[in-house]
């Protein structure tokens, strides 16, 4: 049985400290519940915060001496763990209640009890309310009280504040990092940058020391938004390019989904992928896990995902992206799919578009569908080898097929430009845009007409309907 945590500099002789009274060094304070109105249904504030801060401390004791030994616990076996110390701390209460005559806890209160310390010990304590929001898209900290969220129709408002200082928002974030992130990340002065993936997909960058303040971004994202239908209902484009897109996925074709931050690259990508044949074996790497495929079981049975890891402090154990392609290579995928292109990777995303795996796809930040060949191009010049632009030019011509825009207009994510790719040169690379911005920004055919051979063979036999490029305006009112 663990003893009731104690106040710093207690003598272990002493009698135990209240329980219901947190101890100085506590990790970050659960915001105050308010009582009125709750009755019995809401458990003791001041029990809640003493519980939390003796499970934190004894979890994260608990996962560095794991880590040490080379073993990486699962969420199963640390909520296993959090069990028996809650367990134990409720035995110690009890204990502690009837030696200095306190009324007892029933078992309803005591069952509220434990039941809040591990929703919050496994979540994200005062920001589980923003993250469970289905409304919200992106959550900006600027400190423990200056809170911003996004919703999906792009408006901004102020948020509650999350933290009573700065220094409580750190130790959110230190939890955070370590008991969320299945290998346990360091979040201190030595390692001031945090980024990494929350359970319900988010993706998280915390920054502290060498900001004026702790910083927080989560970007979250939609998961009822998983099908090119959900997303044609949702008014990225219409039935025209929809059935454009599961014809180009079907028929192999290596498409490039290009965009700024918030435009829904990612959103989009994993829609086309759901399209994939469920007997084609998909390879995923991405800095932090975002797509998501994993979730789909029924459609992608056979998956693998990677994820690249950065050094750990003594500057050891990277395993970066163009790492991780090597390894894919190898791996006899089907398609490969890497989340983001903004580095060296390049190479080897092209590499492995003209080597076999058609159908593959990446995301990249351009402003359009013509800027992402230059992206590509500087992104080449990043790599050891430094290989010269009439060399790219000519490998991202042989390698992609499509580029494929998507941007935020009036809250709404649609797609403005499809551009095909049709050869290179030595100075740029060849492309007929056949799907371009409307006045309104969103895309229509632009008259330009697609490839006879292959493109539109391909297309036509994966399902293409040619004859719905013949509406200038599109089909978006239909």
């Amino acid at each position: 049985m663990s003893a009731l945590p104690r106040p710093a500099g207690e003598h272990p002789g002493s009698p135990p400290a209240d329980p219901a009274r947190p101890t100085p060094e506590a990790i970050p304070a659960t915001p105050r519940r308010s009582r009125e109105g709750d009755g019995d249904q809401s458990p003791p504030e001041d029990l809640l915060e003493g519980l939390l801060e003796h499970l934190r401390g004894e979890l994260a004791v608990w996962i560095e001496q794991e880590n040490r030994a080379g073993r990486r616990p699962g969420d199963a076996e640390r909520r296993e763990r959090a069990r028996a110390v809650i367990a134990d701390w409720m035995l110690s209460l009890a204990q502690h209640r009837l030696v200095i005559g306190a009324p007892m806890l029933d078992a309803a209160a005591e069952e509220r009890l434990a039941g809040a310390a591990l929703a919050y010990a496994f979540g994200t304590g005062p920001w589980e309310r923003f993250l469970n929001d289905p409304d919200l898209t992106d959550i900006h900290i600027n400190g423990c009280d200056d809170v911003w969220l996004v919703d999906r129709r792009g408006n901004k408002r102020r948020g509650e504040p999350v933290a009573a200082s700065n220094d409580e928002l750190i130790e959110q974030i230190r939890w955070v990092g370590a008991t969320l992130d299945r290998s346990g990340r360091r979040f201190d002065v030595s390692s001031p940058v945090l980024n990494m993936r929350l359970p319900n997909g988010g993706r998280l960058h915390a920054v502290m020391a060498v900001s004026l303040e702790p910083m927080v971004t989560i970007r979250l994202h939609d998961p009822d938004l998983a099908r090119l239908s959900e997303l044609r209902g949702s008014g990225m484009f219409d039935r025209a390019i929809e059935s454009f897109f599961g014809a180009a996925v079907r028929a192999g074709f290596n498409i490039v989904v290009c965009g700024g931050m918030g435009a829904g690259k990612t959103t989009l990508v994993r829609s086309l992928l759901n399209e994939v044949p469920p007997q084609e074996r998909i390879i995923t790497v991405e800095d932090e896990l975002e797509l998501g495929l994993h979730h789909y079981a029924d459609l992608h049975p056979d998956i693998g995902v990677l994820e690249a890891r950065a050094p750990n402090v003594e500057g050891a154990g990277a395993f970066p992206l163009e790492a991780l392609l090597r390894e894919c290579l190898r791996m006899h995928a089907d398609r490969i799919v890497v989340g983001e292109v903004r580095g060296p990777e390049v190479l080897g995303m092209l590499l492995a578009m003209t080597s076999g795996q058609d159908g593959s796809l990446c995301t990249i930040h351009a402003n359009s569908t013509a800027e992402a060949f230059e992206r590509l191009t500087m992104y080449a010049s990043l790599t050891p080898q430094q290989f010269s632009r009439a060399f790219t030019y000519r490998l991202v011509g042989s390698a992609v097929d499509f580029v494929v825009h998507v941007e935020a207009i009036g809250g709404t994510r649609r797609i403005t430009s499809i551009r095909e790719v049709v050869g290179s040169t030595d100075t740029h690379v060849l492309s007929n845009e056949v799907w371009r911005p409307s006045p309104g920004g969103w895309a229509v055919p632009s008259g330009e007409p697609l490839r006879a051979e292959p493109t539109l063979r391909r297309l036509t036999e994966a399902g293409f309907d040619p004859a719905l490029m013949s509406r200038p305006e599109g089909w978006w009112d239909r």
